[in-house]
């Protein structure tokens, strides 16, 4: 075996050691992992609420501005 093949056979043992333990048990679960992806989640779509309401708010007022050059 070359070097490279052994450390990848070592990652799969420790990433399947990892999710067996999981699996071992299905009715224990990762309490800690499951607030932190809820925050991420929530904060992702906290922000692309705010980016969709600054968007329109910034379209509008270029708009206005096209709309106000118009009269002119």
């Amino acid at each position: 075996m070359k070097m490279g093949q052994l450390n990848v056979l070592a990652v799969m043992a420790v990433l399947f050691s990892l999710f067996m333990e999981t699996e071992a048990n299905p009715f224990i679960y990762n309490y800690e992992r499951l607030r932190i992806g809820g925050l991420i989640c929530s904060c992702l779509l906290f922000g692309a609420g705010l980016l969709a309401i600054l968007y329109t708010r910034c379209n509008r007022k270029q708009k206005k501005a096209e709309d106000d050059n118009s009269e002119i």
